[in-house]
């Protein structure tokens, strides 16, 4: 395991195969991106702001899967792109996956892993972590 790695620090301190966690992983997903908001496309932001609200309960079914479907659409034959736009929707669109289509540990991996190819903030990474795990991440 290495501390460097989110999702290592992160499975260390919850079991991600217990659906009790589920709720908790979904809640660090739109926690992180709600910190970095600014740093999304258009798009993003206003999904971002769905998602929040469907975790809080707000939001329907339908509002969710109407804004992950505009979000594959704006990176339609893009979305194997390596462009930072493009990686900031995946990791957004990973946020309005309910939990129970995968795994957390693969939601998280994914997210994780877009986040970082991004170059979105690792300090706001490990804040969210913070706030939902109870960890502390250092990327260095």
């Amino acid at each position: 395991m290495s501390h460097r790695n989110p999702f290592d620090v992160i499975s260390s301190t919850v079991d991600l195969d217990d659906s009790a966690e589920h709720g908790d992983a979904q809640c660090f997903m739109v926690s992180a991106l709600a910190r970095v908001i600014e740093c999304l496309p258009l798009i993003a932001q206003s999904s971002v702001l769905v998602a929040k609200r469907y975790f809080e309960g707000a939001a329907t079914d339908s509002e969710a899967l109407a804004a992950r479907a505009m979000l594959w659409e704006a990176i339609r034959g893009r979305d194997m792109s390596d462009d930072p736009d493009v990686l900031r929707i995946r990791a957004t669109i990973c946020a309005l996956h309910g939990m129970d289509a995968e795994a957390p540990c693969d939601k998280l991996t994914y997210f994780l892993t877009f986040w970082e190819r991004s170059g979105l903030s690792m300090i706001e990474l490990a804040g969210a972590m913070f706030d939902t795990y109870g960890v502390v991440y250092h990327d260095a």
